[in-house]
């Protein structure tokens, strides 16, 4: 295994060239982003949950038929958001409630059975957590059981580290089109003692938060090399969009 610190410098400055030829003319200043003001809150009335699940990749279905028992099957929504199943193949789940799912499949199993009465039963929520990275004590993954802010999600990461940039932290998060958009975060002692709203941010599904150790130039550039390396080197899938993802991984080869 001599050789992977080799291969990951190698795919990395790949990637950053990749990046760079990208970025072009669509180069975006930090200072520049959206702030944290324009995003729900944790603890207001802006911030409300959502009233009905919406499936995301790695969460664990079972998937229950009343009169055909021998269908039943237990499936984990893969990265890309389908399952597999008997009959009717690939079926796209992330993105629906299972309500939503449920109804998909009457339809298609109408077609192939009498009676297809069935249920979807989400039986656990691994897609529904966030990343914290960067300059923190701990870099993890985060389980959501709602209303976690911004700064409790860097508090369970241990705290940030001496060498943070707390007034350029950065919050990526998943568009409609599954592609990521960057917010400028402001968490130093004296934006919090200002009592401004970005330490509030209600993180969602998805979300990554990253403390960088210096000001980030060019936001674009950044994210397209952090989500890339997120899942070639780390292997964490937190639901991005998968062409986003497989372009970015073609063009750093």
């Amino acid at each position: 295994m001599w050789f992977l610190p080799e291969l990951r410098r190698t795919l990395a400055c790949g990637m950053v060239t990749a990046c760079a030829v990208f970025a072009g003319c669509s180069s975006i200043q930090v200072d520049k982003l959206p702030s944290g003001s324009t995003l729900p809150l944790v603890g207001t009335g802006t911030y409300a949950s959502e009233s009905s699940y919406i499936i995301r990749p790695g969460d664990d279905l079972q998937i229950k038929f009343f009169y055909v028992p021998e269908l039943n099957e237990a499936v984990k929504v893969r990265p890309d958001g389908f399952i597999s199943l008997q009959l009717v193949d690939d079926v796209r789940a992330a993105g629906l409630t299972p309500l939503q799912l449920d109804e998909d499949l009457t339809a298609r199993y109408a077609k192939s059975l009498d009676k297809p009465n069935l249920s979807v039963i989400v039986r656990s929520f691994q897609g529904h957590r966030a990343y914290v990275g960067g300059e923190v004590s701990v870099p993890q993954t985060l389980n959501l059981d709602g209303g976690v802010s911004v700064l409790q999600a860097l508090y369970a990461a241990g705290g940030s580290l001496p060498t943070a940039r707390l007034d350029s932290v950065l919050l990526v998060r998943k568009g409609e089109d599954g592609r990521p958009i960057t917010y400028h975060l402001d968490l130093s002692e004296s934006a919090l003692s200002e009592s401004k709203v970005d330490s509030r941010v209600a993180l969602q599904p998805s979300d990554i938060v990253y403390v960088p150790r210096t000001p980030i130039a060019n936001a674009n550039r950044w994210v397209q090399q952090y989500i890339v390396d997120l899942v070639l080197f780390r292997g964490i899938q937190l639901g991005f969009s998968h062409d986003y993802v497989r372009n970015r991984n073609s063009n750093s080869n």
